[in-house]
């Protein structure tokens, strides 16, 4: 039986460049597609479970669907998901990173 990720990623060859969103994704012969993810654990289409060394290159220090962000995340989407406006919430985190980074004099939060 051949693997569902090797189907999935013969069908993302067509439109993805080589097959991926970017180019740490691509292993050979082909990646393994995720289907779900736990705790520390990345599940994939073919049933196979895998250690997430990577824990998505940094931002999942708490693993994944932990019981306090997913939490915090349901509360935040009842508030609204993306405002384009400075918030409360940014002035709070910012004094937090200033307080704990004793060479930030300031932040400015970007993204890559």
């Amino acid at each position: 039986m051949e693997s569902k990720s090797k189907k999935l990623f013969e069908e993302a060859k067509k439109y993805l460049v080589m097959g991926v969103n970017s180019p740490v994704r691509y292993f050979k012969p082909y990646p393994f597609f995720v289907e779900y993810a736990r705790d520390c654990y990345l599940f994939d289409v073919d049933g196979n479970k895998y250690i997430d060394y990577c824990l998505a290159y940094g931002p999942m220090v708490l693993g994944h669907r932990n019981p306090y962000v997913i939490k915090s995340v349901k509360e935040q989407l009842e508030r609204g998901t993306l405002y384009g406006c400075p918030t409360e919430k940014e002035v709070v985190l910012a004094k937090e990173v200033v307080k704990r980074v004793p060479s930030a004099e300031m932040v400015r939060f970007v993204n890559s």
